[in-house]
């Protein structure tokens, strides 16, 4: 697992907290939170097990730093202040729509599936989805809801129905969950291509490419939802 102190990592203050937050990342991604040791990220990061309680306190403020380094990144990858700022352009046309998703659908491809710490992070994100704990509010808030919500926009104009319908969210969730089952799902996908070359170029290229053309089906069909706004 020496692997996780190549993470290409944010600089931080002092490195040794920066090495503390990369093994920790993928330490708790692996073995989760409670089978993950205090012993066992301070021997990943090099460093002496005080060395934790000296810059974290303890291992619950370690997993909760690691939780707002991983927020951080995504914002950074993903230009999340931008969406943050507010509502899309008045009169998007589905063309614009469609490009602005495309953009932004591209960066999340290229993200969790070519860039080494983002299939590190994703790891633990996956368990925090799947076991809550106080951290996936902060993900919640900080990402998630406003990920899925720009990205909600975007699909509701390119199927013509009001961006509060139940489709648009399960839409949304859809087209994440596609990008993420590249990661997710590698080792079976690779089998089965008898690919034993991992992700290369020419691979993602093809991944995007099938993703993307999803994005072109929602113009080139586009429904009305029976479901009603109340």
């Amino acid at each position: 697992m020496g692997d996780s102190l190549m993470i290409q990592k944010r600089q931080f203050e002092d490195e040794t907290a920066g090495k503390l937050i990369a093994a920790g990342m993928q330490l708790f991604g692996e073995f989760g939170f409670k089978g993950t040791t205090t012993r066992m990220i301070a021997s990943e990061a090099h460093s002496n097990i005080g060395s934790i309680a000296y810059y974290f306190g303890n291992k619950r403020n370690l997993y909760l730093a690691i939780i707002r380094h991983i927020a951080d990144r995504m914002r950074e990858q993903f230009d999340l202040d931008m969406m943050k700022k507010g509502q899309l352009p008045e009169g998007l046309t589905q063309e614009e729509a469609r490009l602005a998703l495309r953009r932004i659908v591209k960066d999340m491809i290229r993200t969790f599936i070519a860039d080494d710490e983002a299939s590190c992070w994703l790891l633990l994100v996956m368990r925090e989805q799947a076991h809550p704990t106080e951290a996936f509010d902060i993900l919640y808030e900080e990402v998630f809801d406003m990920v899925y919500k720009f990205l909600g926009s975007l699909i509701a104009i390119l199927i013509d129905i009001d961006e509060r319908d139940t489709r648009v969210t399960l839409e949304a969730h859809t087209l994440v969950g596609q990008i993420v089952f590249f990661l997710v799902g590698r080792i079976p996908l690779l089998r089965r291509l008898e690919n034993k070359n991992g992700y290369d170029a020419e691979l993602i290229d093809l991944v995007e490419k099938t993703i993307l053309s999803h994005i072109d089906f929602y113009v080139n069909n586009s429904f009305q939802s029976d479901t009603k706004v109340e």
